[in-house]
């Protein structure tokens, strides 16, 4: 496998934006070219979502193949894996082993999803050491989110709201469900979000108006996930009309921060593309309080008129050189994920693409310390 390109920057190239609640200071990049990285007979990309073990070292890495050209690989597959990194950037990135998600909790082992079954898109791991894993769709177009043990054994499932699952006029749009999700660090409280509007909740993004999402609020008190509240998270605008035909903008991945950076609940990841410009990608830091909870509501006013979350953008990331705060071209970023401490006692934090096994797209991680 060729190695990938690793950008080393010196102290001029690094960016703060001052007077925020925390500085993103720019480590570097790798990337690994989608026809050189594979594993055995497997190729290996698509990442949608990434997790960090603590107790290991490494990362888990949530492929949102859906498993329809056998030549892809199967659904539902998570890679473990070792990304090397230090203060001057990210060293190499390569998978230890894969694990199938099992498709059938009544039968005993792991009975992988079949073709189309599963579009697994986030992953986040719990302080008793067991995963959280989401998709924006099976079969008949459903979304879930479901709790499997390390070896890819289904445990349990956790409700999805009414107002979510597909029917006429409501529910989840096709392929824009559960992108998002964020843990707190005690495993009490999970978030999740929708990657653009329900069908009941306004229109989809485009380069004059943003898309309105819901921020679902979950209390896991043992085996019984409880739903808290529901936020409006308003996503900007498309940056770029489009010089083709396609354009949108969503919420693909989030974090919680809390106890790292107090001022903020989330970081909240916003990835927009633009057919014949490219990528952008946004990163807000996220407010909750003085938020109107709008659980019961099961169509939100377009535009909405009460309080959404209140957003600060923290980091850009543009294929427009002069919109970018780092001199690196994105590509479809859909995974943050906090890594080890850096040796100057800060955290590590990593974006990273979904290449969509896509020959002119790319495998790119991109790592920053985080100065609160």
């Amino acid at each position: 496998m060729r190695k990938g390109l690793i950008f080393v920057l010196v102290a001029i190239l690094m960016f703060a934006i001052s007077g925020l609640a925390v500085e993103f200071k720019f480590l570097g990049s790798y990337e690994i070219a989608t026809e050189d990285w594979w594993f055995g007979t497997m190729p290996v990309g698509e990442i949608s979502g990434l997790a960090y073990n603590p107790d290991l070292g490494i990362y888990f890495g949530i492929c949102d193949n859906r498993g329809k050209d056998p030549e892809e690989g199967v659904a539902g597959r998570l890679y473990l894996l070792d990304i090397d990194l230090g203060c001057c950037g990210i060293y190499g990135v390569k998978v230890v082993s894969v694990v199938f998600l099992d498709a059938d909790p009544g039968t005993p082992g792991v009975q992988p999803y079949g073709p189309g079954e599963v579009d697994a898109e986030e992953v986040v791991l719990t302080p008793d050491r067991k995963l959280i894993i989401s998709s924006e769709r099976d079969l008949k177009g459903i979304p879930w989110i479901r709790v499997f043990a390390l070896d890819g054994v289904m445990l349990s499932e956790i409700p999805v709201p009414g107002k979510f699952i597909p029917a006429e006029g409501k529910g989840i749009r096709r392929n824009l469900a559960f992108e998002a999700m964020a843990l707190s660090p005690d495993g009490k409280t999970l978030f999740f979000a929708n990657e653009q509007a329900l069908a009941q909740d306004g229109p989809i993004a485009t380069p004059d108006n943003g898309t309105q999402v819901r921020i679902v609020q979950y209390d896991l008190p043992g085996d019984a996930p409880a739903e808290a509240a529901e936020y409006v998270y308003v996503t900007e605008p498309v940056f770029a009309a489009p010089k083709g035909k396609y354009a949108d903008n969503g919420v693909v991945a989030m974090l919680y921060v809390k106890h790292l950076v107090p001022e903020y609940d989330l970081f909240v990841v916003e990835r927009a593309y633009s057919s014949g410009v490219g990528n952008d990608i946004k990163v807000f830091g996220v407010r909750l309080a003085g938020a109107d909870d709008v659980k019961e509501v099961e169509a939100l006013p377009y535009p909405f008129p009460g309080n959404a979350v209140e957003k600060t953008l923290l980091l850009r990331i543009s294929a427009i050189p002069e919109y970018s705060d780092i001199p690196v071209v994105p590509d479809n970023i859909e995974a943050i994920v906090l890594g080890p401490a850096l040796p100057t006692g800060n955290s590590s934090l990593i974006l990273a693409s979904d290449n969509n096994y896509n020959l002119p797209q790319r495998n790119l991680f991109l790592l920053f310390e985080l100065i609160p």
